[in-house]
């Protein structure tokens, strides 16, 4: 069979493509966008196909072959360009799960099911020489479910992996990882994600936080009311860590929409970045969330 991309992906296929032919992949790829199976099968059928002995040459081959199985590039391209061959040795044991240079992590789907162990075990055997392949790869799939320490565990690896080592991970957009570890992949999309029931109810939840706390922070009345609309973010870091963003577009859309507003909205912007930053350096939540309703009183103090 052939691995179909998005019609909207043509052009990531093409770039996947030419950098494997040029040998000039990242260390380090995120696959976004389209929905959740998707997601996984491009990023295995990418390792499966660095790891393929027809990538040694590039993926050109001798001109006489005739691969098939999954193909990276679509049905559209030659099939002597085909990765993975499924014909090789290292396509038959990835094609079954056990190669040994090819391991494939997730969590449990929910939120947070991805731990930090399975980060530490990753790190370390990440340092030890392939087995077979030229190449070791490590696929985390649903990425978005990795607890925030389990993200920053993952950062030094990011940093300065192995040369031997590619790291592909997926999630339905970039903004529900740590920018940190965004900024440290590059970024392939699959097209409009297409969110789970679940996905798509987090979302309407954050997004109404956010629409809560924005009008909070603005004309706070009380600060028990800003303590009041920053409840439902306790105990749960990586709610706040998705609310961030989506409460500093509310400030934005604030300071766009009313002119007079706009000098108390960026000003609430800029605390909140600091806020993300403590985060990020894993601060306790409850002095956070502390700090977070404290914004709106200082800027309406300071207005005063």
């Amino acid at each position: 069979m052939t691995l179909t991309f998005p019609p909207e992906a043509s052009q990531t296929a093409k770039r996947l493509a030419a950098m494997i032919a040029a040998d000039t992949l990242p260390h380090a790829m995120l696959f976004t966008g389209s929905g959740a199976p998707q997601r996984k099968e491009a990023a295995v059928a990418l390792g499966r196909a660095q790891i393929c002995e027809a990538a040694g040459d590039g993926g050109q081959g001798t001109g006489d072959e005739d691969y098939g199985g999954v193909s990276l590039f679509g049905a559209a391209q030659p099939a002597p360009r085909a990765l993975p061959c499924e014909t090789c040795p290292h396509c038959r044991k990835s094609a079954q799960g056990i190669h040994p240079d090819m391991k494939l992590l997730e969590g449990g789907g929910g939120a947070r099911s991805f731990h930090i162990d399975a980060v530490r075990a990753m790190r370390q055997d990440a340092y030890i020489l392939p087995n077979e392949a030229r190449r070791k790869i490590y696929v985390l799939v649903n990425a978005q479910t990795m607890t925030a320490e389990a993200q920053n565990a993952l950062l030094k690896l990011l940093e300065e992996p192995p040369d031997y080592v590619s790291i592909i991970l997926t999630a339905p957009n970039p903004r529900l990882l740590l920018p940190t570890v965004v900024s440290r992949a590059a970024e392939f999309s699959l097209g409009e994600a297409v969110e789970s029931a679940e996905d798509a109810q987090r979302e309407a939840t954050v997004r109404q936080i956010a629409q809560t706390l924005a009008a909070a922070l603005y004309a706070p009345k009380t600060p028990y009311a800003l303590l009041e609309a920053t409840a439902p973010l306790e105990g749960d870091k990586d709610l706040l860590r998705e609310t961030f963003p989506a409460l500093k577009r509310c400030l934005h859309g604030m300071a766009v929409k009313t002119p007079a507003a706009a000098p108390r909205a960026l000003a609430l912007i800029d605390g909140l970045a600091e806020l993300e930053l403590a985060l990020e350096r894993n601060a306790n939540l409850n002095l956070l969330l502390t700090r977070l309703a404290l914004l709106g009183v200082g800027a309406r103090d300071a207005e005063r």
